[in-house]
């Protein structure tokens, strides 16, 4: 059984945690954290930046330094506790497992729920791409737990910018200081990812006063956090359509309903009448509540719109897209944790002589060929998908503060081409590294003895969250490639041709230069066939081949940014030794880069036979043969 760290910060024994709370499996090394944030990326451009101006780089290391001691004595040890305590319902109440009440005064208390928010609301003021580092900390530590800040800043955030300065003096600091909780409010019973079908009522309220405010009346469904015991009141986000407005997307609108109402001088006032009606047995993430909602029940449900009538899916739109960010960052996190625990079990558990010489000693699995291949799968994997996060936040940074108008606009297409990709490949090729997680352990890791089968069944949400993976491969073929007449793919397609070609006699990575240029022309034959397939007839071809483009562009951006990286750590080991602890890391890298290339970019070219065969199977198979 692996050591576990007390709060004290003494190793106690596994039996001992066991009594005082769950077991803690985080243990987390931040090599590979700081090597994206300060030596992958260009941070003196953002600490250039008027908003950064007083953080270095010395403070970024020390915050992630905090950060894990946070994961390591607070957040990690009630994890276990949070997926077999659950949530318990009733009379419509919400009772979180009970040592995430310390999680929540912890990260409360020490502003990391507003780690990176504005600080005129309370927020630490932190540049997005130490948010998201630090973000993958805290999801790797507890998934569950971490479902809570996420929603009350995301929420806070959308009334920041939307919001009358009376909304954000009434809301936003509450959120992002952790006093109040939130949600969003999407789905319902009968509209699910076809929002546009939704039943939930607006009407104007006469006896409010005001014209902005409005009775809400409704039922939603799978709101996560929908209600808890954590925070004083709960801020619900809730698209409606006000009486009259036109059916479809078009015609919502987005309110701010408080569980509690809120007086003019931020006191709380009488309930809302918002109702929890339940909350689901789930898989995985059972610290977590997914709770059904209804709002007006007695009539006495008031909402405050928010921004002008009409307008409340674009709006909405903002905290999904930031939702689906973080779905890749929990991929990342929940992955590398998963790599954390079988990493340090293959180099402890001893069982059977190599293949090479079996009449030998047994030795520790990890000298095992096919144990090696899924660790480097599970290496490769969280190494290249943290890469494209810190590029991806980085770009953030830079579309919000950079003085360049064009600047600007490049890094914020540039983060609305990759969102679809972080959101659906992370997801799915987490749940595939977990999985491999488990194999590594064998029997053991198919018991809840050790972490990773919570792993697997945590993860597996992020796949169905914020639009489903098929929807995210639709938002990037109808949406994405189409931006600026095509020229935002085109480019990256480009960048990275000239970039392979730049490097294509490499003494130490020619092999993976031609790979990569090869998987870009793949993906970039993708988007050559979508655009014939319309004028072809074919159009059915198209959402049978979405995902598969998605798969294939996402794992070319991930080799790009690998072998960036495995450029600087070529340099970097020149000047230090090969046996210190930096010089195995450097080496480490360049493997890792070469077997990401050699191992998983491959899988372009069997999708775009795939693509190739232009196959309708699926389709044209008769329904009553299912």
């Amino acid at each position: 059984m692996f050591p576990v760290q007390g709060k004290s910060g003494l190793i106690i024994s596994s039996k001992e945690a066991v009594r005082k709370m769950g077991i803690n499996y985080f243990n987390r090394d931040d090599r590979d954290l700081k090597f994206v944030l300060f030596e992958q990326l260009d941070l003196s451009k953002i600490l250039s930046y008027e908003a950064y101006r007083d953080f270095s780089e010395e403070d970024f290391g020390m915050i992630i330094d905090e950060a894990l001691k946070v994961c390591r004595d607070v957040l990690g040890p009630a994890n276990q506790d949070g997926d077999r305590e659950g949530c318990l319902y009733q009379d419509g109440d919400v009772k979180v497992p009970a040592s995430f009440h310390d999680c929540w005064r912890v990260m409360a208390e020490n502003g990391w729920i507003g780690a990176s928010s504005n600080p005129e609301f309370g927020g630490q003021g932190l540049p997005s791409v130490v948010g998201g580092i630090v973000g993958e900390l805290f999801s790797g530590a507890n998934m569950a737990f971490e479902t809570y800040p996420g929603l009350a800043v995301g929420n806070g955030r959308l009334i920041e910018h939307f919001g009358t300065e009376e909304d954000k003096a009434l809301f936003v600091e509450k959120m992002y200081t952790g006093v109040w909780g939130g949600t969003m409010c999407l789905t319902e019973p009968d509209a699910g990812s076809d929002v546009g079908w939704l039943r939930t009522k607006a009407t104007p309220d006469p006896d409010a006063g005001d014209p902005r405010v409005y009775k809400i009346e409704g039922t939603k469904r799978f709101i996560t956090c929908g209600d808890h015991d954590l925070t004083e009141n709960i801020i619900h986000l809730v698209l409606a359509r006000i009486e009259g407005a036109p059916r479809g997307t078009k015609g919502i609108s987005l309110f701010i309903v408080p569980k509690i109402r809120v007086n003019p001088d931020g006191s709380l006032g009488e309930p809302n009448d918002v109702f929890c009606g339940n909350i689901e047995h789930k898989m995985g993430i059972h610290g977590s509540p997914t709770c059904t909602l209804n709002f007006g029940e007695n009539g006495k449900c008031r909402g405050i719109l928010l921004g002008e009538p009409q307008s409340g899916m674009a709006k909405m739109f903002q905290m999904m897209n930031e939702a689906r960010m973080g779905c890749g960052v929990q991929a990342l996190g929940i992955a590398a944790s998963a790599y954390d625990a079988v990493r340090q079990y293959a180099k402890e558990r001893v069982q059977g002589p190599p293949f090479t010489n079996r009449d030998s000693d047994r030795v520790p699995i990890i000298q095992h060929e096919d144990v090696r291949r899924m660790l480097m799968n599970l290496k490769a994997g969280t190494e290249a998908m943290r890469a494209v996060i810190g590029r991806l936040f980085y770009q953030i940074d830079v579309a919000f503060n950079d003085p360049d108008e064009a600047t600007r606009e490049a890094a914020g297409l540039e983060v609305e081409l990759l969102t679809p990709m972080v959101k659906a490949y992370f997801s799915d090729f987490g749940y595939e590294l977990v999985r491999d997680a488990i194999q590594v352990m064998g029997g053991v890791g198919y018991c809840s003895e050790f972490p990773v089968e919570q792993y697997a069944r945590d993860i597996k949400i992020v796949s169905i969250w914020e639009g489903t993976n098929y929807i995210q491969a639709l938002d990037l073929v109808g949406r994405k490639l189409g931006m600026k007449g095509g020229s935002v793919f085109q480019n990256w397609i480009q960048e990275i041709m000239a970039f392979t070609s730049d490097h294509k006699e490499d003494q130490d990575y020619a092999r993976d230069f031609k790979l990569l240029y090869k998987a870009a022309q793949a993906t970039a034959d993708f988007a050559l066939r979508f655009m014939t397939y319309f004028k072809e007839g074919k159009a059915r071809l198209i959402p049978l081949s979405a995902v598969h483009f998605l798969n294939c562009f996402a794992e070319t951006l991930m080799a790009y940014q690998m072998l960036r990286q495995g450029l600087i750590a070529r340099e970097k080991l020149a000047g230090v030794a090969p046996d210190s602890s930096d010089g195995f890391f450097y080496r480490g890298k360049i493997e890792t880069v070469k077997f990401f290339c050699r191992n998983i970019v491959p899988n372009v070219f069997g999708r775009h036979t795939i693509l190739e065969q232009e196959d309708t199977s699926a389709v044209d198979i008769p329904e009553q043969a299912f």
